[in-house]
């Protein structure tokens, strides 16, 4: 298990939030440091996108059509099937972020999804 030492400062701001969140620091520890990973996932893989979008062209002409897996800016693998692709670079890399895309000359469509929204409207006898 890692053992993490905060500075002064931020433990004591941990604990005052513990204690008014009824928690103990290690929940509340674990709760920043899973939403601070899940931020820097979010932003490696909007790099990785804002790379893609840049490298398009080159992209076309060398892998049009199959998928490809970016990780740093650069292409570290590629496959027609998405599944493989991912099998093999998660078990080359881990739980790293990595941006899997397939390269089309089509520009990426921006989706909506709504959330659905239930009402009771009456008590159930």
């Amino acid at each position: 298990m890692l053992t993490v030492t905060l500075k002064p400062d931020v433990a004591d701001q941990v604990e005052a939030v513990a204690q008014e969140a009824r928690l103990d620091a290690d929940t509340v520890g674990d709760k920043a440091v899973r939403a601070y990973l899940a931020q820097w996932r979010r932003e490696k893989i909007r790099a990785e996108t804002v790379a893609f979008e840049q490298q398009r062209e080159t992209l076309l002409s060398q892998y049009s059509g199959p998928y490809v897996a970016l990780h740093d800016g650069q292409v570290v693998d590629h496959d027609p099937d998405l599944r493989t692709l991912h099998l093999r670079v998660f078990a080359r890399l881990g739980h790293t972020p990595v941006l899997l895309k397939q390269v089309t000359a089509e520009p990426d469509r921006d989706m909506v999804f709504r959330s659905p929204r239930i009402e009771v409207t009456g008590a159930a006898d």
